[in-house]
């Protein structure tokens, strides 16, 4: 039995043996287990960070992986700039040769902004090692905290960075935002600071024209007594045009934009179809949309002079957006329809334009409708229905070359005060000029503009349904919100969203309260 037992015992071990030496002999990647997404760690630093006293030709910096270099000329960065480098990199060890001696008394800082990345995930992160070549060194701290200007949600991977002056170029310290949106520069020296945040793209440390940012002209005080914490609200600049610009949206819709400084009081055109029809679409403090103009035109606005051609013409008289449906509200008489030309002439035979109630398939003439150029007002006032389907024939319109419109049908729903929602808003705050906008679908649905401080307002008549609240801190008062500046270091302008959907109800009034603390 003994010899047995020993036997057994015996043959496990050896197939035991047998599969440990067919598993190390495989080749291949080892799955499962998590994904490694941690940046290489530093293990060991010649000079270490916040050493005194230093008096060294090379930094060693040995991590705790095998690492690449990504764009190491551009992302080891050395500050102040006043010493030459040269790296190279042994496995773990990277090293940082200098080409000359370090100035004394001086703290450095050593920057590898996105430089090493390990080698199976590439990971990487911001690394700063702060030394000084003196028995002092520069300890002063500074916090800031970067939102979205537009959503205020706090932002990630953002540089922020600290200038000596406005001309700089690139910063003297920097460092990037945290997953909370924070951001500590630290090693410091005592003195004034203008400060800047931007999403750097192209990872120059330059804040570019287009990048998310936000600057001050306004210097910060740096010593040992600074402790506050910096809130930034990084947009993207609305760009700024330095002559006068214009195209064709389409072959009758023209779109002008100006410089900031301009005002389009002064705006002359000429070669227009009907000098005395155009409209205006939308009007803001840069972008001026006018209707209806053809082929070329000269535009003058001050000192500022452009010339505008179009050859192309549309091949059928189309509604400026497809329209499918249109909800009428109480009060509501007419009925706009806009085509994407001005009509030249409307046919005149019986039933061209009719309403066919729904409800019981009755089908109506229609005859009292009011022409403005591309627009076509139709009176419903006399007719009953609650759903009903407008249609116009096919070459009902003619536009001014001639063509014709396509068959449009389009339903039309007559709401009844008990079919829509009421909305009771108290706004409490002490901004001195805002405006409110409620938005449906991404839609805005209504807009009160020249507000201040706290007031309570209602909005009626809304169709059921979900609904968004925004309020602008109107600063300029030029009744939209404006992004961040670079050139006169303004705004963004701050804007406040409700914080959860409106669910509005039929035949129902909803109460809300709205406390803005800027």
């Amino acid at each position: 039995m003994v010899g047995k037992t020993m036997f057994m015992f015996d043959f496990r071990v050896i197939i035991s043996i047998l599969f440990l030496l067919s598993s190390c002999a495989q080749v291949g990647t080892i799955s499962g287990g998590p994904k490694d997404q941690q940046p290489p760690r530093i293990i060991s630093c010649n000079p270490h960070d916040g050493q005194k006293n230093v008096n060294v030709d090379v930094i060693i910096i040995e991590f705790d992986e095998f690492i690449n270099l990504q764009k190491p000329n551009d992302n080891i960065i050395l500050l102040p700039s006043n010493v030459d480098y040269e790296y190279q990199l042994k496995g773990k060890e990277l090293q940082i040769n200098f080409k000359n001696k370090l100035k004394e008394n001086t703290t450095y800082s050593l920057y590898l902004n996105e430089a090493v990345k390990d080698i199976t995930e590439g990971n990487d992160s911001l690394i700063q090692i702060a030394f000084s070549t003196g028995d002092e060194i520069d300890e002063n701290e500074a916090y800031f905290h970067v939102f979205d200007g537009f959503s205020r949600d706090v932002q990630k991977e953002v540089l922020v960075a600290l200038y000596d002056s406005l001309n700089q170029i690139q910063p003297t310290y920097f460092s990037n935002t945290d997953a909370s949106g924070y951001s500590k520069l630290r090693a410091l020296k005592e003195g004034s600071f203008f400060y800047a945040s931007f999403i750097d793209e192209n990872k120059n440390r330059i804040r570019d024209g287009e990048e998310l940012q936000f600057a001050s002209d306004i210097p910060i005080i740096i010593d040992s007594n600074y402790l506050d914490t910096l809130e930034l609200y990084i947009t993207k600049p609305e760009m700024r045009a330095l002559g006068i610009e214009a195209s064709f949206i389409n072959p009758y819709l023209l779109e002008v934009i100006k410089p900031n400084n301009q005002s389009f009081d002064q705006l002359i055109m000429d070669s227009i179809i009907d000098s005395s029809n155009y409209q205006i679409i939308e009007e803001n403090i840069r972008r001026y949309t006018l209707k209806y103009y053809y082929q070329s035109i000269d535009i003058q606005l001050d000192t500022l002079y452009k010339k505008v051609r179009n050859d192309d013409d549309i091949e059928e008289l189309n509604l400026i957006e497809p329209l499918k449906k249109l909800e009428l509200l109480p009060g509501n008489c007419c009925c706009q329809i806009d085509f994407e030309a001005p009509i030249d002439s409307i046919s005149s035979r019986s039933g061209a334009f009719r309403l066919m109630n729904l409800e019981d398939s009755l089908v109506i003439p229609l005859d009292s409708f009011d022409l403005k150029s591309n627009q076509i007002d139709l009176n419903l006032n006399s007719y009953d229905f609650s759903k009903a389907l407008l249609i116009i024939d096919s070459a009902s319109l003619y536009a001014y070359n001639g063509v014709c419109n396509d068959r449009i049908e389009i339903v039309l729903q007559r709401k009844k005060d008990e079919d829509l929602g009421v909305l009771n808003l108290r706004v409490s705050t002490d901004m001195d000029s805002w405006y409110v906008e409620l938005m449906q679908k991404g839609e805005s649905v209504s807009v009160i503009y020249g507000l201040n401080n706290s007031q309570t307002l209602v909005f009626d008549q809304l169709i059921p349904g979900s609904y968004t609240l925004n309020i602008v801190g109107d600063k300029n008062k030029n009744d939209k919100w404006d992004p961040f500046d670079p050139i006169l270091f303004t705004g963004p302008e701050k804007r406040f969203e409700y914080g959860k959907p409106i669910k509005i109800k039929a035949n129902w009034e909803h109460d809300i309260d709205f406390v803005i603390s800027p």
